[in-house]
């Protein structure tokens, strides 16, 4: 029995933002794959200044679609003194 087309807006959506942002995905990937490294895993500057990237690159994807940073306005995200 065929149901016929299966959408899933928020699927669709998502896709859709991963083709138009390919290049930033890509980037984001491979920091991910370079915070696994057993050697990067030993270096806890290494470590963070890769989540820092990670970040960087989630911000510009979310800039370029209108949304506030990730952090915006979350206790967290305050440098600490």
């Amino acid at each position: 029995m065929d149901a016929g087309k299966v959408t899933d807006p928020v699927l669709e959506l998502c896709l859709r933002h991963a083709r138009d942002q390919r290049d930033e995905i890509t980037l984001w990937l491979a920091v991910q794959v370079l915070m696994t490294d057993d050697v990067a895993l030993a270096d806890d500057a290494l470590q963070d200044r890769l989540c820092v990237l990670q970040d960087r690159i989630e911000n510009v994807m979310r800039a370029r679609h209108g949304l506030p940073d990730r952090d915006a306005g979350h206790p967290a995200a305050q440098a600490s003194p």
